[in-house]
């Protein structure tokens, strides 16, 4: 069996808290009841989708947003609410991270957004580190940046072959099985990351 050089982390509910519930609340709290029937781990109305991949930007998603439940909402409560979803880095994790990227190839691949992204940035920057984000990572690859998205397979084959991987050497991360199952169909190793599961502690395992 092939020996792991190359790690490629989720960002979600891997090194990153978040949580659907807080989100529904937040919107509920703005007048938008059952926003899991727009946004789910795995099933989202389009603008959603669209603007995982970077097909809408933030003014027109919050633009959306207004059309799609009927109300004057402005971008500031949209953006508090769909914010409310990212909770925190796990710091354990991150300090994994960084010990562990100079013994492997590290990369990042999230499925993610403008707004996102900007947030969790900030965070960490002003809360989690000296450092930024980014030199955590080889290359980090953004759904919204990329066009594309987990669990799109050929997503995954994009990565390997910009990065000149393969996929027998290395490990690829989620917590989603979707993400999982979709990864392993193009050969990468995989570690599905379940609820309680950290890297720090059961990565070991899979190297």
């Amino acid at each position: 069996m092939a020996a792991i050089k190359n790690l490629i982390f989720d960002l979600g509910n891997v090194l990153y808290d978040i949580d659907f519930k807080k989100m529904n609340a937040a919107f509920t709290s703005i007048g938008i009841e059952g926003m899991n029937q727009h946004f789910t781990l795995n099933k989202s109305h389009q603008l959603f989708l669209d603007l995982e991949m970077g097909f809408v930007n933030e003014q027109e998603f919050y633009d959306g947003v207004r059309a799609l439940v009927n109300l004057p909402l402005t971008n500031e409560q949209i953006q508090f609410a769909w914010n409310a979803l990212l909770i925190g880095f796990r710091k354990n994790s991150i300090e994994w991270i960084k010990q562990n990227n100079t013994k492997y190839n590290t990369f990042l691949y999230s499925n993610t957004n403008q707004i996102h992204h900007d947030h969790f940035i900030a965070e960490f920057e002003n809360n989690v580190a000296t450092y930024p984000f980014v030199s955590l990572f080889k290359t980090p690859y953004y759904s919204h940046e990329m066009g594309m998205r987990k669990p799109d397979p050929a997503s995954f084959t994009y990565i390997l072959e910009k990065e000149g991987l393969l996929a027998a050497e290395t490990l690829f991360i989620d917590d989603n099985e979707p993400n999982i199952i979709a990864a392993a169909l193009v050969g990468l190793k995989v570690l599905h990351l379940k609820e309680g599961m950290r890297v720090e502690k059961d990565i070991a395992a899979y190297l």
